[in-house]
């Protein structure tokens, strides 16, 4: 369509944006409508990751949970919705399976539309000078966006009374932020506060600058102000550097829901105790890659559905230990990472049955301290699941066989299973007479492991829908790469 545009008539023009408008309008629910007006903000060209973009949405009340179905299962639906009508696209480099894909683009034109749309809706303004980009300049209006012309200036978070009122404040392309206190504790009334990445690439750069009256180069001086917000129910630092510990005034926001610190590689400490966080719903803190343990009170947040990045390192910093997670009822996800200095109990493993709630889960084994590494590796082969799981992914296995828990007779409900890393040299489990139900398997970087061919996968994982198997497996045959 950009190819065509230079040579069509505004006439025709017209008659493509009134289609697109159209297909909006044919959009079922109000849902749907204001979710694909939120794309709005999003610059041309850019691969918008799925997963804050569903935060964002439960954030601002767009979604909710109903008595059949959590937010995030309807968030989930509703982007596959917008996909299969065309309103957007896969990412760049997704896989060709609509249940794998994590991002999505949206053509220009439709972008476009959107905007005229969220303007007449009043959602978003859309600055006259520069009118492809939103911005934060009219106080009538609840929602602003943190924008920049130039990529290296420091921006700080506009003045101005409008910062009472305002519901949602969104870093749209800054990459410096000036989050000074008392700007902070001017959002009394935000719900959301989307300061870190959303971005599909992992190396697009946001950093936390500090003034030096602050007197503190940590987040402990600069984010003190959070503490103000009573109504914040979503908060973003994802992929924020220089954050090296999160204040205790964090503790005080009582509505808080969903708290995003994914790759905040800076990132050493969490604060001590975090049970007073009894509404949250999402903890992530994967890929923060210097934090030293996991805050006592975890186990008391009953709300708690999704926990990425759970930490295993030593008994001393890691106070809340795998048993303890069986009382989260409501926990759906869960990531594991097993640091250089894990220590892990006897048993511990086989407490993770017991988490009943479970539906995905994903293991990861770091480059183990060779102190540790030896009960790890005993400990690992004795690994048992929740019968429920539906999803389930080790990365770096440690063990040549497959562990006691990984059979189909006890895993009936599983339908995704990805491998990858690790010592695993066979995917024998040993039941004769029982076939996995997995209908999307991925198999990645198992240099120990021969393949079993194509045929004998199909016979293995008779429902299987999708396979991703790397080059780096070895054939057994001929005992050369495929």
């Amino acid at each position: 369509m950009s190819e065509e545009r230079p040579r069509m008539g505004k006439e025709k023009e017209s008659d493509v944006i009134a289609n697109i408008r159209r297909s909006y309008e044919d959009l079922d629910g109000t849902e749907l409508k204001v979710c694909l007006l939120s794309l709005s903000i999003f610059p041309e060209n850019n691969a918008i990751k799925k997963r804050p973009l569903i935060y964002w949405w439960i954030g601002e009340g767009f979604i909710t949970s109903t008595k059949e179905k959590r937010a995030e299962e309807i968030g989930e639906e509703i982007f596959e919705k917008l996909m299969r009508k065309d309103l957007i696209q896969p990412g760049e480099g997704e896989p060709n399976c609509e249940l794998l894909v994590k991002s999505c683009t949206m053509h220009p034109w439709i972008r476009r539309m959107l905007i005229s749309l969220a303007s007449e809706a009043r959602l978003f303004h859309f600055d006259s000078i520069w009118p492809m980009m939103p911005s934060y300049s009219i106080p009538t209006w609840r929602r602003a966006c943190l924008v920049s012309k130039d990529p290296v200036k420091v921006e700080p978070i506009p003045e101005g009374a409008e910062l009472n009122t305002l519901l949602t404040l969104f870093n749209v392309n800054v990459q410096y932020l000036d989050l000074e206190q008392k700007r902070l504790e001017e959002l009394k009334k935000v719900e959301v506060l989307q300061l870190g990445r959303w971005q599909n690439s992992p190396t697009h750069h946001i950093e936390l600058e500090h003034r030096r009256s602050v007197g503190a180069s940590s987040a402990e001086g600069i984010l003190n102000g959070l503490g103000a917000q009573k109504y914040l129910k979503y908060l973003s630092l994802r992929g924020i550097s220089r954050i090296t510990q999160l204040p205790d005034s964090i503790l005080s926001l009582i509505s808080l829901e969903i708290l995003d610190l994914r790759a905040c590689h800076d990132l050493e400490r969490l604060p001590s105790d975090i049970s007073s966080l009894k509404k949250l719903t999402h903890l992530d803190v994967s890929e923060c890659f210097l934090l030293e343990g996991m805050p006592k009170g975890l186990q008391k947040l009953a709300s708690l559905q999704v926990l990425k990045g759970f930490l295993i390192g030593t008994l001393k910093k890691t106070p809340c230990r795998l048993g303890e997670l069986a009382k989260l009822k409501n926990l759906r996800r869960l990531s594991i990472h097993l640091g250089n200095e894990a220590s892990v109990q006897q048993g511990e493993f086989t407490k993770l049955e017991g988490v009943s709630s479970l539906r995905h889960l994903k293991i990861s084994w770091g480059v183990l301290s060779s102190n540790f590494k030896k009960d790890i590796d005993k400990e690992s082969g004795k690994l048992s699941f929740p019968s429920n799981l539906e999803k389930l992914d080790l990365q770096g296995l440690p063990i040549s066989n497959l562990p006691e828990g990984l059979k189909p007779s006890k895993l009936k409900k599983l339908k995704k299973l990805y491998i990858m890393g690790g010592e695993l040299n066979s995917l024998s489990h040993g039941e004769t007479n029982e076939h996995w139900k997995v209908e999307i398997l991925r198999l990645h970087f198992l240099k120990k492991l021969k393949s079993p061919g194509l045929e004998r996968l199909k016979r293995e994982f008779p429902c299987m829908q999708y396979c991703a198997v790397s080059k780096l497996l070895v054939d057994e045959q001929n005992n050369a790469p495929i």
